[in-house]
């Protein structure tokens, strides 16, 4: 009794493995890290990403500004 279960456990663990999507088997796309960020030790390099990331975050800063005044404008401009 305790075989004909053990073989029939095993027989669908054959199938579930057997129709698992081929996804799961395929190699991946890209290696890893390739979409990370090189990390330089040079000290002139590291500057000018920081220059840079200071740039890009002074430029959300004033989108966001730009947004709320619009926003703050269209609110007293509305007409009752």
């Amino acid at each position: 009794m305790f075989s004909k279960t053990l073989i029939q456990s095993l027989i669908v663990l054959a199938l579930l493995a057997g129709t698992a999507p081929d996804a799961t088997f395929a190699k991946p796309n890209s290696y890893p890290g390739e979409h990370s960020k090189f990390k330089s030790n040079d000290p002139a390099v590291i500057a000018r990403q920081k220059a840079e990331q200071t740039q890009r975050r002074e430029l959300r800063k004033q989108k966001r500004e730009e947004r709320r005044r619009k926003r703050l404008e269209q609110r007293t401009n509305r007409s009752n």
